[in-house]
Order: C-alpha cells, then structure tokens, then sequence
C-alpha cells in the first residue's frame, strides 16, 4: 500500500526536479514509426527509492536500448488513470488501494517490474521529536496516548502504523491522537512538537535526524520485512501494441538498477543521486549501504505473493479496497522476460549481514 492522496506524493515534489513534461495526444504512436529512437513516457519523482532511474538516465542506459524517455513528475496515483487510457506509457505506483481500486474499475494498467522491496532496507523510518524521545519515546509500546502523524488513511504509513502497534499489543485507539500530514508537513510537526513522532520518507528522514531534531524510532523495513513496497506500471496499450520498446525500456531500468547497487560504482551513483535530488553530496553519501539504501530486485521479479498475502489482505481488512484482484488481472511478467532475454538475468544475492544500521 502505498500513498493514497494527491497531496500525499506533491508532498514529496519539494526534493524532486522537473525533467520534462507529461505525455499528450498521440505522441507514442507517432514516435513508433518516427525512425529514430522510440519515445516512452514516464511519469517519475526524484527521491531517493528512484535513484536508478535517475542513473539510468545519466549513463545513458535508456538510450543504449534505442529509446528516448519524456520525463514527468505529477502525482503518481492521478496518472493511472491517464495511463489506463494508453497516454502514458510507464509509472510509479505501490501495492496500495489506489492501484487495486484502478485496476477493479477497469483502468487497463499493468504491474511489469519491482522498483523496491523492503530486503534488509527501507526508505521512510518512524521518528520521534528529540524532546520526546529523550522523555521515553523510544520504540512503538511508548506510542501510547502520544500524536502521531501518518500521510493518510489507508495509506503505506498506516499500514505499518498498524503492523507496528500490533507487534507491541495496542492500537490506534489506544494512540493519543493519529493525524494526517505531508511529509514536508511532518518535518515540520516533529521540529515544532505539534506531533511527538511520525514517518518520513529518505532523504527527508535523515536531515531531520542530522539537525538533531528527531531521533530514529525504528525503519519500515523492521516493521514489515521483504514487503513489495514500490511497483512499475506499463499501460496495457503500451504492452500490447510496442511490446519490443517495452522490453527495451525494462532493459534500460535493470541496468540502472544493478549500476546502482554495485559498489564498484558509489561515488558516481551518489553525485547522480545528489546533483538529481538536490540533497547534498554528504548525506546522499551517509546513507549508501545502509538500510536506508532502498534496494531493488535486479531482475525486475515481482513479489506477488507477499503483495497478496500481506499489503493485499490489510487492504481488504480494512475496506480501503471491495476486492484483490486475481494476480493475472495486475501483473504481467512478458516485460520482464523480454528484457531478461537483453540484459541477461544476474544472481539475486541480498545478504543483510552487508547492510548496516543508519544510526541516529
């Protein structure tokens, strides 16, 4: 489940730098017999969980494969339904009731490829203001009677809200108050103690940590271990009628990816990264290799049993969705398999013991 609400993702459009602009009319076909590389639109943000993108795009990966990317950044979850009408090609979304309740209505949008699981790393951390947590605010039991703030109802943060309260025997009623806020708008809360802890996603979490205005309480990989967190979608037109500037896209993405998780390339990642975002090169830096590093299947593998059994299951818990989709009306795994045919398929390796703790 991932972010719910138009304002939730222009929240985060604060670290986010405009690339380009949204597809229009009917760009994709005229650029599929144009002769030259194919366009694919792609609707993007800037932070931190997309950074090999941002690579991709840098080491001209997305070019190598004869393709040419028009870049947006608008609100992940309003572009679905412009992607179900065929006019944008490739988004962002998560596993939440967004993209469920799209795909319930018809919208022809398709799952292709992870963009990050929560595998020994997250990229948004549960935080307490410096004063509460010197008071005691140390971990969830000590939520009790305390405000804390969540993006919105329904939402990827409430989930784990829900997940982490449970692990500790208490709910939200037993909170002292549970508002909804921006990230931007958290940051703030947590510096002027309007709020005593609440979730922010990286780099945000850790410049606030760095101030010394809050304090880590835990990370959402800890609350929900190996979750599907982040998904690319394609539109069903874009799969079914360029199914080879797909796979050639795909291609560019997985390079990105195994660019970005190679060590042998980390200074230049994290100066891509930073020039990107626009976060300093240092903190960019203190957070390679930690588990605030998000990280990404290599070979673009969904997860979907996880989705459906846990994301899946507290959206239906919690009527944010009427019903899961079969796994077949969602995902489609021929973009992958395409790609892999390119790029080849490498050894998924994820050894936890190599990823160190972001210390607060």
């Amino acid at each position: 489940m991932r972010l719910t609400k138009a304002g939730v993702v222009a929240g985060v459009l604060g670290v986010s730098l405009l690339l380009g602009t949204a597809a229009c009319g009917d760009d994709a076909a005229e650029s599929a017999g144009s002769g030259g590389p194919a366009k694919v639109t792609v609707n993007s943000l800037e932070i931190l969980s997309l950074a090999p993108m941002m690579v991709a795009d840098a080491k001209g990966f997305f070019g190598k494969h004869d393709v040419e990317v028009e870049f947006s950044n608008a609100d992940i979850y309003s572009r679905l339904a412009v992607q179900g009408q065929g006019k944008l090609d490739v988004n962002i979304p998560g596993t939440g009731g967004a993209l469920f309740n799209a795909v319930n209505q018809g919208l022809r949008v398709r799952v292709v490829a992870d963009r990050q699981q929560y595998r020994c790393a997250s990229d948004n951390m549960l935080l307490a203001r410096t004063a509460a947590y010197d008071g005691g605010l140390k971990g969830v039991a000590d939520l009790k009677g305390k405000k804390v703030a969540i993006l919105a109802k329904g939402s990827s943060t409430e989930y784990w809200l829900d997940r982490a309260l449970g692990q500790v025997g208490l709910k939200q009623s037993d909170l002292g108050q549970v508002v909804t806020l921006s990230y931007p708008d958290t940051a703030n809360a947590l510096k002027s103690g309007a709020v005593d802890a609440g979730f922010l996603v990286e780099p945000l979490a850790y410049q606030l940590i760095s101030d010394g205005q809050a304090r880590r309480v835990l990370a959402m990989n800890e609350v929900a271990p190996n979750q599907e967190q982040g998904l690319i979608t394609m539109s069903q037109d874009f799969i079914d009628k360029r199914p080879e500037v797909a796979a050639r896209w795909m291609a560019g993405w997985l390079e990105g990816v195994r660019y970005y998780q190679d060590p042998a390339n980390r200074d230049e990642v994290v100066k891509i990264v930073s020039e990107r975002t626009k976060v300093p090169v240092e903190t960019i830096g203190k957070l390679y290799g930690t588990d605030q590093w998000p990280y990404m299947d290599p070979n673009g593998r969904v997860d979907t049993a996880t989705v459906v059994a846990e994301d899946g299951k507290w959206l239906l818990d919690n009527k944010i969705i009427e019903k899961l989709p079969e796994v077949s009306g969602w995902h489609d795994g021929s973009v992958v398999d395409a790609a892999l045919k390119i790029v080849g398929e490498v050894p998924v390796n994820r050894d936890c013991s190599s990823v160190k703790k972001l210390e607060s």
